[in-house]
């Protein structure tokens, strides 16, 4: 995937640094990066994680501004040049993110796409509350922001995007916008993408909510809001999980099934176990049952 990604980004703007980040692997991505012209290979010999992996990224880039893009997603043509021109008409403003176009695993567009559904400006308590719809493909950075509040933190993956927009909303703003600048390869079950372990992730984002929630800019608020941020984000991803779990269930997932589920009833037992969430769940399971019995059935005469 990663030839297609990297034409993605060159279509995405009329001037582009292109990085490409080897993360130590034991495949054949140092030798499909020595067949693409024009881009900057840096290779680590020892596995950093995709924090640390963006991280060598950042440090290695020449640009005042920095994009991330996974290699399994793409960039949409012009997107760059346009959420530039949106960053730099707010100089104050530390990044920009767009609207997603949510695909499948053969990077197939499924008519969906997943927005940052907020107002541009102070936008710190929707992000801590997990609010605001952000991947790092959908974001354009100024570069001087990121050396203000440190760079990723490797020590919490599959979160530390999150970590990182929060640290940056907390004194500076954002410019939102709907309009789509990526694909996004939508992750299943089954597929090994690090954003398959749904539950596990949402765990983690539970406990390390209260890391922002030390930040200067949340203690200085009162306690009642703090309370409310923990309140809302607990709500906000056990609907999560309980929705994804009702998604996989006809589609056999029930391990991911059972665990998303779990995690939403250990995350906020009384709002997880709500009736609706069952009547969905029972739905899915019922989906799987009815198309089961139909495949069983014989062929008629």
């Amino acid at each position: 995937m990663l030839p297609r990604c990297v034409e993605s980004a060159r279509a995405a703007g009329a001037s582009v640094e292109v990085i490409v980040v080897d993360d130590a692997s034991a495949d054949s991505t140092a030798e499909v990066c020595r067949r693409l012209g024009g881009i900057t290979y840096v290779r680590l010999e020892h596995n950093q994680g995709v924090a640390g992996a963006r991280n060598t990224g950042l440090l290695a880039s020449k640009a005042d501004y920095v994009a991330f893009l996974d290699d399994d997603d793409l960039r949409l043509p012009g997107s760059l040049d346009l959420q530039l021109a949106l960053l730099e008409a707010e100089p104050e403003a530390a990044f920009v993110a767009g609207g997603v176009v949510l695909a499948d695993q053969n990077l197939t567009p499924t008519g969906e796409t997943a927005v940052p559904r907020a107002a541009s400006g102070d936008v710190f308590w929707q992000v801590v509350e997990l609010g605001v719809h952000l991947i790092p493909s959908s974001v354009v950075v100024r570069k001087s922001c990121l050396f203000e509040v440190g760079l990723f933190d490797r020590g919490i993956p599959g979160i530390d995007d999150w970590d990182m927009w929060a640290r940056l909303a907390e004194s500076r703003p954002a410019v939102l916008d709907e309009r789509p600048v990526c694909v996004y390869r939508s992750p299943t079950p089954g597929s090994g993408q690090g954003s398959s372990a749904l539950g596990r992730h949402m765990l983690a984002a539970i406990r390390h909510q209260s890391k922002l929630l030390a930040l200067p800019r949340a203690l200085a608020a009162p306690a009642a809001r703090r309370d409310a941020a923990r309140r809302n984000t607990r709500r906000r991803v056990a609907d999560t999980l309980s929705w994804r779990a009702a998604e996989q269930l006809p589609r056999g997932a029930f391990r991911f099934a059972a665990s998303s589920f779990a995690a939403a009833l250990r995350i906020s037992p009384l709002w997880a176990a709500r009736p609706t969430h069952f009547r969905v769940l029972f739905r899915g399971l019922a989906t799987l049952l009815a198309e089961r019995d139909v495949r069983a059935s014989p062929p008629p005469n």
